[in-house]
């Protein structure tokens, strides 16, 4: 089988476990008090856990399956990115700007008008005083209050024709409002007023997902640099699961045999032991039982100074790196990276065990646009994209797939370690 490996530089896709219950909030900035400091990998930027005090008592933990894993209880959390990282992302202008590429202007001037019904704002998209044609194609100029009039159902499908051209960033890649609703993304923010109403407006459905493409406009509105961040740190929030283990759900021996691979087993048994001891604790974090090289980096963002390799660690090198003591640099070149799989990994088809990789495969061309790996129940370990702006998470599978499927058509192909199948 042939495979190769492509980073998706989507920022957008801080994959979508669509929240239903209000999350705990973990902010890499403008924290205080007694958090709780989950992990603080090295070369990566740690994130401290600090509950919003409206959703420290709606925080609602759910049971998985029962299997050779034992039994999972997980609950969801947003991740904020730090400050630094976000000051470095923010646009360098705040004017919008829409590329129509190599299209001639009647072509742009008609595709306009027979997506905006509406006139009169037609007419003002379509004044050439407020476009730039050059050899390099067509951009036009929109004001910020004709994006406010845009009917939602006109946006779409402009949004969806400037997603074409990659020099559109912000609607190739557009951000996700976590939740089910706008009130419920925007619970807990400190967002301003002029931000919270201008986002409520031109903010739009794709599928499930509640998306916004109009950040230069946003931050054009803002006057102070606190109103910024605090609009920066709201739309940075990207989705985790926390994972406990109910310890006494399988036998010692049980949960050794299934967590242990790539380790000693009886360093594995005897930590189990250990805790089954204190008949008070019946649950352990997940994160004490996964290789050493994810307990670094698991819940943190990623320093883009740190980069050895030219590439900052994407998908493929954080899942082709899972049972490495010492993390392989080169495998965030997508070319090294594809040549390491198929040096050391065979496919599989299910069940899935500890460490196998998840490659989301696009059906029309067959490269890899994102891989992820598994962990147990459905739960895999992800990284989504090369940003420094996605951290390193757990999700569960099929919202991985949910996004990635409003992208591209999808299928999963599996692959696990030539050393990690049974009999060798």
């Amino acid at each position: 089988m042939f495979l190769r490996v492509k980073c998706s530089w989507h920022r957008s896709e801080k994959l979508a476990a669509i929240l239903g219950v209000t999350a705990l909030f973990i902010g890499g900035s403008g924290m205080h008090g007694s958090g709780v400091q989950l992990t603080n990998g090295e070369g990566q930027q740690a994130v401290t856990a600090q509950p919003d005090v409206q959703a420290e008592t709606e925080l609602a933990t759910k049971l998985l399956q029962k299997g050779p894993w034992g039994q999972l209880e997980t609950f969801e959390v947003l991740l904020e990115a730090p400050a630094d990282l976000l000051r470095a992302s923010e646009p360098k202008s705040v004017r919008t700007r829409w590329f129509f590429g190599k299209m001639k202007g009647d072509a742009v001037a008609e595709l306009i008008r027979q997506t905006v019904k509406q006139e009169d704002l037609a007419d003002r998209l379509c004044d050439q005083n407020r476009w730039l044609e050059d050899p390099e194609g067509v951009a036009v100029f929109p004001r910020t209050e004709d994006l406010v009039l845009l009917k939602t159902d006109a946006r779409v499908a402009l949004y969806k024709e400037l997603a074409k051209f990659q020099e559109n960033f912000f609607h190739v890649e557009p951000e996700i409002l976590y939740g089910s609703s706008f009130e419920d993304w925007a619970k807990g923010s400190e967002i301003s007023e002029t931000a919270r109403q201008f986002l409520k407006t031109v903010s739009y459905r794709h599928g499930s997902m509640l998306q916004f493409s109009d950040m230069p406009a946003l931050l054009g509105l803002l006057s102070t640099e606190q109103e910024r961040m605090a609009v920066l740190r709201a739309l940075s929030r990207t989705p985790s699961l926390v994972a406990k283990i109910i310890i006494n759900s399988v036998t010692t021996d049980t949960l050794a045999s299934y967590w242990h691979k790539g380790f000693r087993l009886k360093d594995t048994s005897a930590f189990m032991s250990s805790i089954k001891r204190h008949k008070e604790v019946d649950r352990m974090d997940l994160l004490h039982l996964l290789p050493a090289g994810i307990r670094k980096i698991l819940y943190t963002f990623p320093d883009p100074t740190s980069s050895r390799s030219g590439y900052l660690p994407d998908c493929h090198w954080s899942a082709l790196n899972f049972f490495n003591t010492q993390p392989l640099d080169r495998l965030a070149d997508p070319v090294q990276a594809t040549a390491y799989t198929l040096e050391k990994f065979t496919p599989i088809e299910p069940p899935y065990e500890l460490g196998d990789v998840l490659f989301f495969t696009d059906t029309k061309t067959g490269d890899a646009y994102h891989s992820c790996a598994y962990l147990a129940d459905d739960v895999v370990f992800t990284k989504n994209g090369r940003s420094p702006l996605q951290p390193w998470v757990l999700m569960r599978l099929e919202n991985v797939k949910e996004l990635y499927d409003m992208h591209f058509h999808t299928k999963i192909s599996a692959y696990r370690r030539k050393d990690m199948i049974v009999g060798k």
